[in-house]
């Protein structure tokens, strides 16, 4: 893939993130993804949306990914975790520095899969103005952006 293209391919998950923070109300949505071929790994978000004021997760790579609980529980059911209140009711647990660093409330996480099952990356979305009651239409519109996403990255 040309530098050019991959810039072409970080714009429209930037556009899938973008469209999901404004139909969802979310603070921040990234994408994490494990693609050598990218140069991309889940440390690292490949992709994101933020609203004005909301800290970027951008070039931090400082938090072990594989190693939060939530990612785990997301590898092993494979489908979208909801978490209304991550501060007061954390299980699993995400990352400290989730909530310390970038002051996360509540989340939803949704995987991104291999054609196998095994968890390649996620999509997120932080709300960071408190609990928040997740509706199903936030869920749907969290499985129609991991779909498109997925799909724009061949998995």
């Amino acid at each position: 893939m040309t530098e050019t293209d991959l810039a072409t391919l970080r714009k429209q998950l930037d556009v899938v993130l973008f469209d999901l923070l404004n139909e969802c109300g979310a603070s921040r949505c990234t994408m994490r993804l494990d693609d050598p071929s990218h140069g991309w790994n889940v440390d690292l978000v490949c992709a994101e949306a933020v609203r004005p004021g909301v800290k970027s997760l951008r070039g931090d790579g400082s938090i072990d990914q594989r190693a939060a609980e939530t990612v785990k529980w997301m590898a092993k059911n494979k489908r979208i975790l909801v978490q209304s209140d991550i501060i007061n009711n954390p299980d699993p647990a995400p990352p400290p520095a989730l909530m310390a660093a970038y002051a996360a409330t509540a989340q939803m996480l949704g995987p991104l899969l291999a054609q196998d099952g095994e968890l390649r990356g996620w999509i997120s979305l932080h709300y960071i103005d408190g609990t928040h009651s997740f509706t199903d239409k936030e869920v749907n519109a969290l499985e129609r952006a991991r779909q498109t996403a997925a799909h724009l990255v061949g998995l």
